[in-house]
């Protein structure tokens, strides 16, 4: 019969006594076309295969069974196997034949699974630096796919381990792979010494991802700064006095570590008259006393100014000024 079946069947009218023979002529078929004939996923992914069930002339056959499988359920597996269409996922790396068989034939795709996709830090830890009571610089590290496919959705998460909470603050500078984060800490409210924390950055895909970095913030003491116990100096004497007005101000260290290298230095105004003024120093080293001295001598009366600069050559630390005034009376006057 070639590629047809033949099948006789014999009809009886009820009214008559003949029958009546017909010929049903089943096409043989030719071919099982799966398309699409080769995939490509990720860990996870899914992709509809469909098979089409042709006979020698091309033509579409319907009413046949169909029956898929996978040659590597590890690689692929299938769901909704009840007809020409079926739903292949990739579960691991690797490569499976997915086969549809009717009446002996069979078509099928090949599917390659690649690994999924992952995040992957640039960085396992992150060391962060500052000042007691100031913001550190920030550091930035990098987040990226080390697998196939594409991750977005990112959010981020701090867990303390030691220390206060609330030092760290993480910002995304993206949501979708590849990005960055920045690292932000605060030593306002800490103590000196270590604290440590855990960040991580999740991703919703591929059923969950996630990765860590340690983060160690090293809470420095506060710069030394000068501070005066007052910044300004009222000094008087008569005229022709040849005893120096004087007096003293106490210089301490309003910060952290140690304030060192102390100096002084008379400044007088533009124009103004000069050599008036001596200044000393008890150490170069905090606590200290600035001492002042003004003499009258040869000095007409009236008011003179000048001002004191203290300094250090200790990084981060300020020049603070003491403002002296000295007012040389007439003779028998009152300084």
């Amino acid at each position: 019969m070639g590629r047809f079946g033949r099948l006789a069947v014999g009809l009886c009218a009820l009214t008559v006594a003949a029958c009546e023979t017909v010929t049903v002529v089943v096409v043989e078929l030719d071919r099982v076309r799966v398309e699409p004939a080769a995939r490509t996923l990720v860990e996870g992914e899914s992709f509809s295969a469909t098979a089409t069930l042709l006979g020698a002339d091309g033509e579409v056959l319907s009413g046949r069974t169909i029956v898929w499988s996978t040659s590597d359920p590890s690689v692929a597996t299938l769901s909704g196997t009840a007809g020409s269409r079926v739903t292949v996922t990739g579960q691991s790396p690797g490569s499976a034949r997915i086969e549809a068989t009717a009446e002996g034939r069979r078509g099928a795709v090949v599917v390659d699974v690649l690994e999924g996709p992952s995040l992957v830090l640039s960085a396992s830890q992150v060391d962060l630096a500052g000042r007691q009571g100031q913001l550190a610089p920030s550091v930035d590290f990098g987040i990226a796919n080390g697998g196939n496919g594409s991750i977005s959705g990112l959010q981020t998460s701090v867990e303390y381990r030691s220390g206060p909470a609330g030092w760290l603050t993480v910002g995304l500078n993206g949501t979708t792979v590849p990005t960055t984060a920045t690292l932000t800490a605060s030593g306002v409210g800490m103590p000196i010494g270590k604290a440590e924390a855990v960040v991580r950055i999740t991703s919703p895909v591929a059923g969950g991802l996630s990765a860590s970095v340690a983060v160690v913030f090293e809470v420095q003491p506060p710069p030394p700064t000068i501070e005066l116990t007052s910044n300004s100096v009222g000094l008087g004497a008569s005229f022709g006095n040849p005893v120096p007005a004087t007096a003293s101000v106490p210089v301490t260290n309003g910060g952290g570590g140690a304030l060192t290298g102390l100096a002084a230095q008379v400044e007088y105004p533009a124009g103004g008259r000069q050599g008036w003024l001596t200044v000393t120093l008890s150490g170069t080293t905090a606590p200290a006393t600035v001492g002042v001295s003004a003499l009258a001598t040869g000095l007409p009366i009236g008011v003179y100014t000048a001002r004191v600069a203290v300094t250090s050559p200790v990084a981060e630390v300020s020049p603070v000024y003491l403002d002296v005034s000295f007012r040389v009376a007439p003779p028998g006057g009152a300084p």
